[in-house]
């Protein structure tokens, strides 16, 4: 389900739950990528806001898959996101919270993985590289996995439920997909490395 045209994933190559169990290469790796997108959408008069949450870690069987989602906003949307997730993520934990944990923690100036304890569940939210909000999900039951997406929404304007279709459309999504690649394509960090003799990117895409 997509917010706007141009909504996609980043994902680690690597099976892993988390973003903040990364090691280290695929960490900027991914960070590589999401600065492809933010200059993509940046000639474009777009900002990007990136979205990550993390359920599910602790149970048997194959872990959850690392899904960072990235999505172009307006500039009016951007301004207004970071105090829309402030109050929803102060809502939310009031509502579904079972002990008091610190709602809200600023990951702008320790980033992430100074932030949240490895091997807890939680939701991260990135305007852009520099400023960001994580919350320690505190209720797995209860979080909504649409949290993200639905809080955006309401910065931007749009119906959270964005441009899902009643029933799968393969050729609508095939075209998607390539209108994002050929748009992408000039700002690949891939691509000067595959020139250089490398082999591309190593644990992302």
């Amino acid at each position: 389900m997509r917010l706007v045209e141009g909504h996609c994933y980043v994902v680690p190559i690597e099976h892993t739950g988390a973003t903040r169990s990364l090691d280290e290469g695929t960490w900027e790796d991914m960070r590589n990528f999401k600065k492809c997108l933010l200059r993509m959408w940046g000639d474009k008069a777009r900002h990007v806001v990136f979205l990550e949450t993390v359920l599910g870690l602790g149970r048997k069987g194959t872990p959850p898959r690392c899904i960072v989602e990235a999505i172009p906003v307006s500039d009016e949307a951007f301004s207004l996101a970071p105090m829309h997730f402030k109050r929803a993520i102060d809502e939310a934990e009031d509502e579904w919270a079972t002990h008091a944990a610190k709602r809200l923690i600023d990951t702008s100036t320790k980033g992430l993985r100074a932030s949240v304890p490895e091997g807890f569940a939680y939701f991260h939210v990135e305007f852009g590289l520099r400023r960001g909000y994580a919350h320690v999900i505190d209720d797995e039951q209860r979080w909504q996995r649409s949290f993200g997406r639905d809080t955006l929404a309401g910065a931007m304007g749009v119906d959270p439920g964005g441009r899902r279709r009643g029933h799968a459309n393969v050729q609508y999504d095939t075209a998607a997909a390539d209108a994002l690649r050929r748009g992408y394509t000039p700002y690949d960090w891939t691509a000067a490395l595959q020139q250089q003799g490398g082999s591309g990117a190593r644990h992302a895409r």
